[in-house]
């Protein structure tokens, strides 16, 4: 039955969830946003959860939330809870569910189509791709999209983890041009990025009505399996 609260999950108290808010009120459901900085919900409280980007590394033992986080959702996994892990997301909930997290030999940064392997999962795209690590497909998981640089789409039972954003949106990546200019890995990508930032955000604009429609389905396509 479809829940009317779900919790999505960010890593800093300045990110947002792109459109997913809107997308989810459509169908009666409230998106609770809450920061990894805030103490973790009892998993028996949760009756579905995103997992949420970040700018991080998934195998980052170095992050102070980044263990609680991993055995939090092992034990959401663990009570079968419907489960969306995006991008950063993704990555640690294939680590959660037996997987490994990798740096990929290549970053894949702009919008790609999908090679899709499971014809009733077909979302194609293209989405918006922007990582320079990679998960592993957990061993009980099925894959369900890729392309040539990384796996971009896995499911497992009531948990799907997909590396690309389909929640993007222009409010939400001008949180990430700020986190770019305002630390020092970010301003090392900026010194090498050049104009990538600026053609990242026209295409974004350009084809938000697009996107958000893909992503839409993506929303009902998730209500639908709880």
């Amino acid at each position: 039955m479809k829940p009317a609260r779900i919790v999505a999950i960010v890593h800093s108290d300045t990110d947002v969830p792109g459109s997913l808010p809107e997308l989810f009120s459509e169908h009666g459901v409230e998106l609770e946003v809450r920061s990894i900085t805030r103490p973790l919900l009892a998993p028996e409280s949760i009756d579905g959860l995103v997992v949420m980007g970040s700018p991080e590394s998934a195998y980052d033992t170095r992050l102070p939330w980044l263990e609680a986080e991993l055995q939090w959702l092992k034990d959401i996994q663990h009570r079968g809870v419907p489960t969306w892990g995006i991008c950063f997301g993704s990555q640690l909930l294939s680590r959660a569910l037996g997987g490994r997290v990798y740096r990929n030999n290549t970053a894949e940064i702009g919008w790609t189509p999908l090679e899709i392997l499971e014809r009733e999962w077909a979302h194609s795209g293209p989405w918006l791709n922007f990582h320079f690590d990679a998960f592993t497909v957990p061993p009980e998981a099925t894959l369900l999209a890729r392309t040539d640089l990384a796996p971009q789409a896995y499911r497992q039972g009531k948990a799907i983890g997909m590396q690309f954003h389909p929640e993007i949106d222009t409010a939400m990546f001008d949180t990430w041009t700020r986190y770019w200019s305002s630390t020092d890995e970010g301003k090392r990508f900026l010194e090498t990025a050049g104009d990538l930032p600026e053609r990242m955000r026209a295409e974004i604009h350009d084809r938000q009505p697009a996107n958000r429609q893909n992503c839409r389905l993506l929303v009902k396509d998730f209500l639908n399996q709880m």
